[in-house]
């Protein structure tokens, strides 16, 4: 019975005035009336302050309407509008927690947004539209065209030292058909994945990574694709490969100092001693690079002999060579 009369007594005694009486609240009765005064006080505050005229801006969605299934925009319209709007607090209040969505009738060519914008918001009482942007916008359909594009990997690798990778990036599928416009789809080569990001790799990679949604367009097939590529430990190799004039005309002869160049490459591990027991490489200089040449030295060109190996070239020395002309009698 003591609990059940506590509250009315302690804020009796709040109210009691007497000359001689001190009244004294415990800790707990001090934080009651402090938050019932908080919260007065908030109350108060809204109730004057949301009265106040206010304006801020809002996003409101766009959304075009009346248009056939059968026809695709050339530039894809704005996804939204900014709106200043201004208006009584609480009017505001819920328009900002719900912002209506603003139905756009199809018309080919320009379409006065700001005239639509004010006309539906309208409907909100008390509300007054101050500018819209984007003000207008210009609204252009095709009749809906597909076509098969091949898919691109993006990668952005970065493996551990002497490791890299070993043969070609292999992606399943290879292509999705995509729909839109038609004058879009002609400008579109590819469609690339999103970007593959990988730090240290050491080992092979297969991975599911989903495809980019160009702007105007969609996917029909996929969404993703399959990207795998091999990685192999790789080792240095270098080899003297004899320098040789090409294209020369008959009775010329051409000699080159010095005679012999190193090519220094790097091959994966499993095939180093394949390319140990040949020369992987030949040098050349074109008689044409010679006839441009005002230098008296020209840079010799190199270039595998096989394409069993995977090779990389990596340097060349000298990377110039002097050389002289030997004129037929």
């Amino acid at each position: 019975m003591a609990n059940k009369s506590r509250l009315p007594n302690w804020v009796s005694r709040i109210f009691r005035t007497s000359d001689t009486e001190t009244t004294y609240l415990h800790k707990g009765e001090v934080a009651v009336v402090f938050l019932i005064a908080c919260f007065i006080a908030i109350t108060l505050w809204l109730l004057v302050n949301m009265s106040k005229e206010y304006s801020f801006t809002i996003s409101v969605p766009l959304q075009v309407t009346e248009y056939s299934e059968d026809m695709a925009f050339v530039s894809e319209p704005p996804d939204n509008a900014r709106v200043d709007v201004s208006g009584e607090g609480w009017n505001l209040l819920a328009i900002y927690r719900n912002p209506p969505e603003i139905s756009v009738p199809y018309s080919e060519g320009e379409v006065d947004i700001s005239e639509i914008v004010q006309r539906q918001i309208a409907t909100y009482n008390d509300i007054s539209v101050l500018k819209v942007e984007p003000t207008r916008i210009s609204l252009n359909m095709e009749p809906k065209s597909s076509a098969r594009v091949p898919i691109r990997p993006d990668l952005d690798v970065q493996l551990r030292p002497q490791y890299e990778i070993f043969g070609r990036v292999r992606v399943a599928p290879d292509s999705v058909t995509v729909i839109g416009a038609q004058s879009v789809i002609d400008t579109l080569r590819s469609i690339s994945t999103e970007t593959l990001r990988l730090r240290n790799v050491q080992n092979s990679v297969e991975q599911s990574v989903a495809l980019t949604q160009p702007d105007g367009l969609a996917l029909r097939d996929v969404s993703e694709a399959r990207v795998s590529f091999q990685v192999t430990e790789f080792t240095e190799g270098d080899v003297r490969v004899p320098l040789q004039a090409r294209n020369v005309p008959e009775g010329w002869e051409i000699r080159f100092n010095p005679t012999v160049i190193t090519v220094r490459y790097q091959v994966p591990i499993d095939q180093f001693s394949a390319a140990q027991e040949m020369v992987p490489y030949e040098a050349f200089v074109t008689y044409s690079d010679i006839l441009r040449d005002t230098t008296g030295t020209v840079s010799p060109r190199v270039e595998p002999v096989t394409d069993e190996l995977d090779l990389r070239l990596q340097s060349i020395q000298p990377r110039r060579v002097s050389y002289f002309q030997v004129v037929p009698e």
